[in-house]
């Protein structure tokens, strides 16, 4: 009774919120590559009715621009902005929670590398054309699944000292950096706000999130609203001044079957759902109750379960086709400094 009462509440909010009907939300995704296949990126954006403004990539600490200038003129090249998920973490420390370690200076000298790449990155590009990307750092900390989450304090401390490596060095003016949660906290403290370093170092807020089915025993068939509307009504409410992008957001097929390689031991009930249904339901609830989401980025790859658009095994492609060719919805990639944006 209690989840119903909440559920008719978080609905209510969101109907009463005023409807931003001059914004224009950025349509992104991650696809198969990471940005060095050109291949994959114009495949998605042929099968699409408009291309993407922004392309996510997945990048970590032993990583710095001697890949990152090559994955991301690839898709500057396609008239798109890089969205670069930093993940503070090595293949050789895995496991290891790398936050205090930074803030502690051990990573100064990978950081300068990663600054003195950035500006050779950017001096390719003329002095009034110079790219802007997204900066993701360390996103879904607010989980146990990545070696830096569940740290609120030493979480906000790397943060800020990275941003001020990065202001120091007068390379800030052309980062955006996105703060994203995961939408249901599994840490601790079931309190995003104790993770937030503050408004003077975060440009977007954000929210990663999927409807995972009846694969999981812990999950069911979610639709987009049960999904994201808790995690983005506390985003408004605590950071109303903060445009929102969805990081990663996709939803399972009902085909899917649970696989025990996975660690999926649910069952099938959902076989009755509709992915497709699911894709043209998020876009139309993105334009009438959720105006402060500026971008989105679809999870475009068959992972764990079959989150992708356009394989042949895959359904939705026709939904969101239909959908983001409405002019509500944009191929031009934005920057937090000139959006309009709107706020409850």
């Amino acid at each position: 009774m209690k989840k119903q009462v909440l559920a008719v509440s978080v609905a209510a909010l969101l109907a009463s919120m005023p409807v931003a009907t001059q914004a224009e939300v950025m349509l992104g995704a991650y696809v198969k590559g990471d940005g060095w296949s050109l291949a994959e990126i114009d495949r998605f954006n042929t099968l699409t009715t408009k291309p993407m403004a922004v392309v996510n990539l997945f990048s970590n600490f032993d990583y710095d621009w001697g890949y990152l200038k090559y994955q991301s003129d690839n898709i500057i090249s396609r008239g798109a902005m890089p969205m670069i998920s930093w993940m503070p973490a090595t293949k050789n420390q895995s496991g290891v929670n790398l936050l205090t370690q930074i803030s502690a200076g051990q990573w100064d000298a990978y950081i300068q590398k990663w600054i003195n790449g950035f500006k050779w990155f950017q001096s390719a590009y003329p002095a009034d054309k110079k790219p802007r990307i997204l900066l993701r750092f360390a996103h879904e900390f607010n989980g146990r699944w990545y070696s830096w989450g569940n740290s609120p304090d030493a979480y906000k401390a790397a943060w800020r000292y990275l941003h001020a490596k990065f202001t120091a060095a007068g390379i800030n003016q052309q980062i955006e950096w996105v703060w994203c949660i995961n939408n249901v906290s599994a840490d601790n403290y079931n309190d995003v706000t104790l993770y937030y370093p503050g408004d003077d170092v975060v440009d977007w807020t954000g929210i990663d999130g999927y409807n995972w089915g009846t694969n999981y025993t812990w999950s069911h068939w979610k639709s987009f609203d049960e999904t994201f509307s808790i995690p983005y009504l506390s985003l408004v409410d605590n950071y109303p001044y903060k445009p929102i992008l969805l990081g990663e957001v996709a939803s399972a097929e009902s085909a899917d079957l649970p696989n025990a390689t996975y660690g999926q031991n649910g069952n099938n009930t959902d076989a009755g759902q509709s992915k497709a249904v699911w894709v043209a339901d998020m876009f139309e609830r993105l334009k009438t109750d959720y105006p402060a989401i500026r971008a989105v980025s679809w999870f475009n790859i068959n992972k764990e379960l079959s989150w992708a658009l356009h394989n042949s095994n895959n359904t939705g492609l026709s939904a969101y086709n239909l959908q983001v060719n409405d002019p509500y919805y944009t191929s031009t990639p934005q920057s937090v400094s000139t959006m309009n944006l709107t706020t409850p």
